[in-house]
């Protein structure tokens, strides 16, 4: 397994998503851009994942424009990744912002939990 954040990761990741049947089914009309900061300023670890009416995608760096954006530091960021701290417990204790369309995050429930499912095989 390639070590999280790392450009391999990334590539795996990205490749996770983009052949995610289940992922594609539940992204058909939709259009969404969430956009994960892990760190501060210059030295952030930045990634978006694009939902766009049945392709998913992951890039490294900024998104033009997301919809969501999550920021967190790097033991918070390998908790919600590891599994050992969920990401909702983060950010009733802080630990995690979220800034944009919070009705996106709850709108979309069901396509973030995939996400995480998709995901799962790289922690």
């Amino acid at each position: 397994m390639p070590e999280y954040l790392s450009p391999a990761w990334f590539t795996e990741a990205d490749s996770l998503l983009r052949s995610s049947e289940v992922l594609n089914a539940l992204s058909q009309g939709v259009h969404l851009v969430l956009e994960q900061r892990v760190g501060e300023g210059d030295t952030a670890t930045v990634w978006h994942v694009r939902f766009v009416d049945g392709i998913v995608s992951m890039t490294q760096g900024p998104a033009d424009i997301p919809d969501v954006i999550f920021v967190c530091d790097a033991a918070t960021a390998e908790g919600i990744r590891s599994g050992k701290q969920s990401a909702q417990t983060a950010f009733m204790d802080g630990a995690l912002l979220v800034k944009g369309s919070i009705n996106a995050l709850l709108a979309h429930a069901e396509l973030f939990a995939a996400l995480n499912d998709v995901l799962g095989p790289l922690r």
